[in-house]
């Protein structure tokens, strides 16, 4: 699970799709829509998934903070929303199904989706959701973030600047060089409007360094985990932190009934929420 492409999104997708049928209460996961973005043969793979493969699955630190991490960033979704963003943009969206379980909600809102992710990535995607139904909300970007530029992103941003927008970033920045996603948020700060929003998650200094070190990712993106950095970090960025927390945090408040000496805490992760200051 190296290589942020598709087949790593496939990966997760089949993790939350696994989650939405064999847990319950609040392990549950709450997308179950994404088993209609698996290939069939995958998706009654995970359907028919032996216990014992499943209780393998639950000791891996990463299987629930997966689940925890879908609700928390479901929440960001759902926040954007009831403040009255224009936009939610999602990069490195993957199989990520937001812009579709919330349909009714966007519509009745008017809030626009910009879906984006590497140019082969979002091709798949866009011909996933095809099989699922005519999602007209929802426009689609392809964007590398390795990319020293991102002009079709930035000509998109240059047409709707004028009102607030959410970024969301799920999953993205460990696969990122350091440089290239620190000049992505300078991207952002510059050119959305004050008071819009960023939420994405980062591998702490020190954690699994060499994840994400393959391809073109040759010095992934880290940050420390003293919440005084991050918010010096951003503020030179153009951001004000409104929000850290650990990933292993996040776990224990999102599913709090989790038996923790059975399911060790994931601890690589921390999340974080930006407003735009200028």
């Amino acid at each position: 699970m190296q290589k942020r492409g598709f087949s790593n999104s496939m990966l997760v997708a089949e993790l939350r799709y696994i989650q939405s049928i064999y847990e319950t209460s609040e392990l549950q996961n709450p997308d179950g829509l994404v088993g209609q973005f698996l290939p069939v043969l995958r998706r009654w793979s995970c359907k028919w998934l032996s216990q014992s493969k499943i209780a393998v699955l639950r000791t891996d630190p990463f299987y629930y903070y997966l689940d925890a991490r879908t609700k928390y960033y479901d929440k960001v979704f759902l926040d954007a929303i009831a403040v009255n963003a224009k936009y939610i943009i999602n990069v490195g969206c993957g199989t990520d199904t937001r812009a579709y379980r919330f349909e009714h909600v966007l519509r009745q809102k008017g809030v626009k989706v910009l879906e984006c992710d590497q140019p082969k990535a979002i091709q798949i995607k866009q011909d996933m959701v095809k099989r699922v139904g005519n999602y007209g909300h929802v426009t689609y970007v392809s964007i590398d973030l390795n990319d020293d530029t991102w002009p079709d992103f930035e000509h998109w941003l240059g047409k709707n600047s004028t009102a607030k927008a959410v970024v969301i970033m799920e999953g993205v920045s460990p696969y990122v060089n350091t440089e290239t996603f620190s000049g992505f948020l300078q991207l952002l700060a510059r050119n959305l409007l004050s008071g819009s929003r960023v939420a994405y998650d980062f591998k702490l200094r020190g954690s699994a360094d060499e994840f994400g070190l393959v391809g073109r990712t040759q010095r992934p993106f880290r940050l420390g985990g003293g919440r005084e950095e991050l918010a010096a970090f951003h503020e030179q960025l153009g951001f004000r932190l409104d929000h850290f927390e650990r990933s292993s945090e996040l776990t224990m408040h999102l599913l709090a009934n989790l038996e923790k000496p059975t399911h060790p805490l994931f601890l690589e992760d921390a999340l974080i929420q930006l407003e735009v200051t200028h």
